[in-house]
């Protein structure tokens, strides 16, 4: 039997590609009523949270379908349960543009724009968007074919280079290119149009999250990537993304302000802003990308702690146009998550969550594999063994205390 809806609270039209932290927190939420969107054949959802979802109305996008025919289902299915949808907001980034459609072809209040969910999605549209608003990239264009990247690399001081999907996520088809046998070995097909190619960075990334009400910047999250999102993807050794408690200082910008001006030039309201930025030598930004979603899982748990706030439910309420005050500057501590490593075979040893749990500054994690399992490892950033939370006075103290996690956890496998 599905859960009654409450006249006197707003409805939520929330996208649920994944389960994750914010869509726990989104069903859990008693001051909504709570739909969901989720797409025909995801399986990326455990059995204690469709358990604990199933008195919730969810309707099942279907990506076989044109997306009028989904929306015009969409109707008959509020209709058939009394459903009238007062606000959406969707965070899944690999369905961004189609799922933004539906909700436009919908008039659903929170939906983007077809140039805005674009911008928002391919890196190509985005890159251009940044640079008509002088902020700075990598060099950059459409790889057209093998010819016209190999050419690219001769003009920008050969290489590496990078070649990546344009529409892509969690580090899937970014490929750091050494040589022009490297990239000859990839045979992509670049008649397909899916492809950019970029200057290669060597500086970390920091992210400079926010949360935004009504076009304005009313909380700033930066956090910091001691190592890169590719390395990890690639080899599986080390990942972790560290929130700190104050800007950091290695920055000569203000993250704040680049957020407000990539918000201001593309017209979003209210929702969450995930930017990632190198910082060069002289501590000014080379813009990697922005996303208009909440960031990897366990980062707005860090946010949240690092700070002293329930990010989730403050992004809830600023979704369903509750007025939030401006959140502190700086925050209380710094936490961060930590990927651990994964190897392919089948499993002969790993270390447990409890063999990491009493090492100084776990506060939170887990493990995904047990002996005997079968792995075979994904090409992203996001495919690892478990992951383990930490917190420290410092990012260095954070990291340092991740250095040991890193120590102590063994994998092997045949």
């Amino acid at each position: 039997m599905k859960r009654a809806l409450d006249v006197a609270k707003p409805t939520l039209l929330f996208v649920e590609e994944y389960e994750n932290t914010l869509s726990r927190k989104v069903v859990s939420n008693e001051t909504i009523n709570p739909v969901l969107l989720r797409f025909k054949g995801a399986t990326l959802f455990s059995k204690a949270h469709l358990t604990a979802t199933a008195d919730i109305h969810c309707f099942v996008f279907d990506k076989t379908e044109d997306v009028e025919n989904e929306a015009r289902r969409f109707v008959h299915f509020c209709d058939a349960h009394g459903i009238t949808i007062d606000f959406f907001y969707n965070d899944s980034e690999f369905h961004q543009e189609r799922i933004q459609r539906f909700a436009s072809l919908l008039g659903l209040p929170g939906a983007l724009s077809e140039y805005q969910a674009l911008c928002v999605r391919d890196k190509f549209a985005m890159k251009n968007m940044l640079r008509k608003l002088g902020l700075p990239t990598v060099s950059y264009q459409e790889a057209g074919s093998l010819k016209e990247v190999v050419g690219f690399a001769d003009v920008h001081d050969g290489f590496p280079i990078i070649v990546k999907w344009r529409r892509g996520f969690s580090s899937r088809e970014v490929y750091k290119i050494e040589n022009k046998e490297q990239l000859e070995t990839l045979q992509l097909d670049y008649s397909t149009g899916r492809f950019i190619v970029e200057t290669y960075c060597p500086h970390l990334i920091w992210c400079f999250d926010a949360l935004v009400q009504e076009g304005k910047v009313i909380g700033m999250f930066p956090a910091w990537l001691p190592y890169t999102n590719l390395s990890f993807a690639e080899k599986k050794e080390k990942f972790a993304q560290i929130t700190v408690k104050e800007s950091p200082r290695v920055a000569k910008f203000d993250g704040k302000e680049v957020a407000q001006g990539v918000i201001d030039q593309l017209g979003l309201k209210n929702g969450y802003m995930h930017t990632e930025i190198f910082i060069d030598f002289h501590g000014q930004p080379v813009i990697c990308e922005f996303a208009w979603r909440t960031p990897g899982e366990h980062m707005l748990s860090n946010h949240s702690i690092a700070f002293g706030v329930d990010v989730c439910s403050l992004l809830i309420d600023v979704i369903v146009g509750r007025t939030v005050p401006e959140l502190p500057s700086n925050g209380v501590q710094c936490v961060g998550d930590m990927f651990l490593p994964l190897a392919d075979g089948v499993i002969t040893k790993i270390s447990s969550y409890n063999e990491l749990s009493n090492l100084e500054g776990v506060i939170d994690g887990g493990v995904n594999y047990n002996m005997g399992d079968i792995i075979q490892s994904q090409r992203q950033y996001t495919s690892c063994s478990g992951w383990v939370q930490v917190k420290g006075n410092t990012a260095g103290e954070v990291l340092a205390r991740m250095l040991k996690v890193y120590e102590r956890f063994e994998i092997m496998t045949k």
